[in-house]
């Protein structure tokens, strides 16, 4: 059965970015309990960092940031998924976008169809896949992909991101983003 571990980016003392009102924690706690309900019902075997606001979340920042690629290291995930919500000095700034730790790797193929899947069933700006050093990405022993969801600090995105039908919607492209790289387990 093909394992996927799901990491609500923040949460605990880190709420992540907040704009218009609207904190990344909550959005990315909702969106990956979505998710992992998505992927259960069709048969992956999910582990999820935290299901509430703390659960799980370590005080120390680094320590939290190793302490969540730990985890899916251990649980043995073929997949590791980290959801988050971006923010920017440019209130205009918008759209999707994925990181993986190399460019040209399995994880950069499952972060395109991710962020293919959001940009065409949301009509998001699709900002494509780049590179990135952050700590979940390189301690993951597995394909790992860091999304961002689209923009608290732009006032239409905040919306969005903040609206429970809305969160439902980018947990469902984000799930046929993973069912069209992965294929439907079978049981």
């Amino acid at each position: 059965m093909t394992k996927i571990f799901i990491d609500p980016g923040h949460g605990g003392p880190d709420p992540g970015a907040v704009g218009n009102s609207v904190t990344e924690e909550f959005v990315n706690l909702n969106v990956s309990l979505e998710l992992a309900r998505l992927l259960r019902d069709a048969g992956y075997d999910v582990m999820i960092y935290r299901t509430t606001s703390d659960e799980n979340v370590l005080a120390d920042k680094n320590a939290d940031l190793r302490n969540r690629a730990a985890m899916a290291n251990r649980f043995g995930a073929d997949y590791f998924i980290s959801i988050h919500t971006n923010s920017s000095d440019r209130p205009a700034a918008q759209g999707v976008e994925a990181y993986v730790y190399r460019l040209g790797t399995a994880s950069e193929r499952l972060a395109q169809s991710i962020v293919d899947s959001v940009s065409e069933n949301l009509g998001s700006v699709n900002r494509g896949v780049m590179q990135a050093n952050f700590a979940v990405l390189r301690r993951s022993e597995m394909p790992a992909v860091l999304v961002e969801l689209g923009y608290l600090t732009n006032a239409t995105e905040a919306l969005n991101l903040n609206s429970p039908a809305w969160q439902r919607a980018v947990a469902t492209a984000i799930f046929e983003g993973i069912v069209n790289y992965t294929g439907v387990p079978t049981p």
